[in-house]
């Protein structure tokens, strides 16, 4: 027995020891990485844009990551991209950018988001140069903001134009026994139809066919005003999947400018910077140029950017999420004298329609007292639109998804699962009719159907009155375009639902001209903890969150939607599905 004990105390001092000594490894490495020494730009320099990762709205520096030697999988800032990119515009030692887009993962409202920053900084008089060995079709998008495109003699261009697919589970769930007991407002509100479909029905995939039509006819013009070729041009290229085996066939159609090896695209780079062969260039890469940059003109004037990322929960949120933090921010930064404007920036495709109510009143109350402008993302739909629409101005994107002002609720009903598959009953003991609420463990009855049809019902007529509010519409106007519909930016600003099509840049000097500030700083809220405090706080939380044990389980695709599925509590004012445009 002595033994025993003694094995298990040598086991717990090990564990403890472990614990020790991984802590002050961390320790050490955030120390390091938070002392390193700031970069200094020489002249005649070229700021290196490698876009190969996922690139998400704002930048979180973990070191850890860098440990992993997997540029695919690192994440991004698209507020330190867009932030370098115009410093790089004004800074006379910075001549040129060299672009590298081989393995770039983001939506293409963040591509046009970088793109149109990337035409100003070309429009300045400096060069833009784009290399790389494979171009996806966003890859070879953004590039095409550049002055010149080079691509690896073996490499491919993938033009193919805009498709989705969606996945439908309703024969999976008649298989296991699980009945979806569905209620919703909108003709369009299709995040239903996955459950109870085995393909899209009329109204989804007409909603389907304008948004993947509106997407290509922004992006094809793009192209085609940047190289200098017809639109339909670029139709029959996407046809006829030439690119993807005569590369030379790039040159000819000129949508490229040469077919180079690494080392001839280094000799062009030194050419056009008028250096000598033997020398090196002077490279500045991103994370470097972010050291390097002056801190900002202090003022007592200040528009505060606060994020509102993912999906809306009913909970207090945090990096990729949307809850009360966010609600606080803005009644914080309503509160703060400095601060004589807001910029919420939307990113998310909805959630909770309570939570969403709660950010909305935070967000109508700022707007009596200063500006308040929404810039949004990738995603500003159902919820997302639902925070937004009571903005004094509304920015999107041209390929901006929003809209979707719509609401359902769905109960999967379990009971004969678990009997017939698990071998597992229930039984209940209740003081009144309802005691047991509406659970998924039975059959929902025609009078809980009817309440909760009745609640979304309510939920959909307050949500358009508060569009037809916010959007100085009748509540009529609103449910015509309403009905869980989705638009793109580019119709979204054809039927009212945004003012005017542009970036974060653009909200930003919104913003400021309403507030009539000529002299003002930028700070984002909330303030992202450093890498300390991220250990810090890790450490002195016991519990483990289910988000991120499934992100840890499960491929992301299959991951994504089992988080929505478990965010279904109540009723919600969601995207109506999961769009991967591709």
């Amino acid at each position: 027995m002595k033994s025993f004990f003694k094995a298990v105390l040598a086991t717990m001092v090990g564990i403890m020891f472990l614990w020790i000594l991984m802590f002050f490894t961390l320790l050490i490495i955030g120390v390091a990485s938070l002392t390193q020494t700031p970069t200094t730009v020489k002249s005649n320099s070229v700021l290196e844009l490698d876009l190969n990762g996922i690139i998400k709205d704002r930048t979180i520096d973990n070191p850890l990551l860098k440990l992993y030697d997997n540029s695919s999988s690192q994440e991004i800032g698209l507020d330190r991209i867009l932030t370098a990119i115009k410093n790089a515009e004004t800074d006379d030692n910075i001549k040129g950018i060299s672009l590298n887009v081989n393995q770039m993962s983001a939506s293409y409202a963040t591509a046009e988001e970088i793109r149109n920053a990337l035409l100003s900084f070309k429009s300045s008089g400096k060069f833009i140069y784009a290399y790389a060995e494979f171009m996806t079709q966003m890859s070879y998008y953004l590039a095409t903001a550049s002055d010149s495109i080079f691509i690896y003699p073996q490499g491919r261009i993938d033009i193919r134009g805009i498709s989705t697919t969606q996945l439908f589970f309703h024969q999976l769930l008649e298989k296991i026994d699980v009945e979806p007991q569905i209620v919703r407002h909108g003709e369009f509100k299709s995040a239903i139809e996955p459950f109870v479909l085995d393909k899209m029905s009329k109204a989804n995939r007409e909603q389907m066919q304008a948004i993947v039509t509106s997407l290509w006819s922004s992006i094809r013009s793009d192209i085609a005003s940047s190289r200098n070729v017809s639109e339909e041009k670029i139709d029959q290229i996407a046809d006829n999947l030439r690119l993807l085996y005569d590369t030379e066939f790039a040159i000819s159609e000129h949508l490229i400018d040469g077919l180079t090896y690494k080392d001839e695209y280094e000799a062009l780079l030194k050419k056009k910077l008028k250096i000598e062969k033997t020398k090196k260039i002077n490279k500045v890469t991103l994370s470097e140029y972010a050291k390097s940059a002056k801190n900002p003109k202090n003022s007592s004037h200040k528009i505060a950017v606060i994020y509102a990322l993912g999906s809306i929960v009913d909970a207090d949120g945090d990096n990729e999420n949307i809850g009360h933090k966010t609600a606080k921010e803005i009644s914080k930064a309503r509160q703060d004298k400095n601060i004589k404007a807001i910029v919420l920036r939307v990113n998310s495709g909805g959630g909770s329609a309570l939570m969403s109510d709660l950010i909305w009143r935070e967000v109508l109350l700022a707007k009596k007292e200063k500006p308040l402008v929404v810039s949004m993302g990738n995603l500003a739909a159902s919820g997302g639109y639902y925070i937004s629409c009571a903005a004094d101005c509304i920015v999107a994107q041209p390929t901006t998804l929003t809209g979707s002002i719509g609401v359902f609720g769905v109960i999967p009903n379990i009971q004969d699962f678990l009997s017939k598959k698990l071998g597992i009953t229930t039984d209940v003991v209740k003081t009144n009719i309802h005691s047991d609420g509406i659970t998924l463990m039975r059959p929902m009855t025609t009078y809980e159907y009817a309440a909760l049809q009745r609640n979304v019902e309510n939920v959909y007529d307050v949500f358009v009155q508060r569009v037809a509010d916010g959007r100085n519409m009748t509540a009529k106007q609103v449910d015509a375009i309403g009905q869980g519909r989705v638009w793109t930016g580019s119709d979204a600003l054809k039927i009212g639902l945004v003012d005017t099509l542009g970036g974060l840049d653009v909200a930003i000097k919104i913003a400021a001209q309403k507030a009539k500030l000529k002299d003002y700083m930028v700070i984002e809220k909330p303030i992202i903890k450093d890498f300390l405090q991220e250990i810090t706080s890790s450490l002195m939380e016991a519990n483990v969150s289910k988000q991120n044990m499934l992100q840890t389980k499960l491929i992301n695709q299959y991951n994504t939607y089992i988080e929505v599925i478990s965010q279904l509590n109540g009723v919600q004012a969601r995207m109506p599905f999961i769009i991967n445009i591709e």
